[in-house]
């Protein structure tokens, strides 16, 4: 995760205005090394947003509060599960192009999604999912999918690429 230094708003559409004729998950990871290798240190500060545990009765819930300027690279999850945009304006890069999400609002996530997503303002995102799992590893381990397994994930489960349309 990175914060973009102020003025910097319009780096993913810098990124993203020369995306080839790549598949979705090859933009996603293309832009993840971009932001979190590529980009230069004058551009790009390091910062880790807060995390906050939420646990009920079969319901994990992790709270994400991203300040403006926030570039953030997610996991790609193994289930289907529920976000929710508590607060502020986040633009993430998905399957269809770039969406511009407003608090409040709700996404369903299917397995195999990974997301990049850039806060133009203070914001909180909720991913909720079911389980009855309470130990925060143990939750990583059984709901992400490590970098280097993502290609065998997404052929297991049926995943058919498509073109990154920007």
């Amino acid at each position: 995760m990175s914060n973009i230094k102020q003025g910097n708003d319009d780096l993913l559409g810098l990124i993203l205005g020369n995306a080839e004729r790549r598949t979705y998950i090859e933009v996603v990871k293309k832009v993840q090394d971009q932001i979190f290798q590529g980009i230069s240190d004058q551009q790009l500060n390091k910062v880790e947003p807060p995390l906050h545990h939420h646990f009920a009765p079969g319901v994990y819930m992790r709270q994400m509060d991203a300040k403006e300027g926030t570039w953030v690279a997610s996991k790609m999850h193994r289930t289907e599960h529920m976000n929710i945009l508590l607060k502020g304006a986040v633009s993430l890069i998905t399957e269809d192009g770039i969406k511009t999400l407003y608090a409040p609002t709700v996404v369903k996530s299917m397995p195999g999604t990974k997301r990049i997503g850039y806060f133009h303002e203070d914001s909180s995102w909720l991913t909720i999912h079911p389980t009855d799992e309470t130990d925060v590893d143990q939750l990583e381990d059984d709901l992400c999918v490590p970098e280097e397994d993502i290609d065998n994930f997404l052929a297991s489960i049926g995943y058919k690429n498509r073109e990154f349309i920007a």
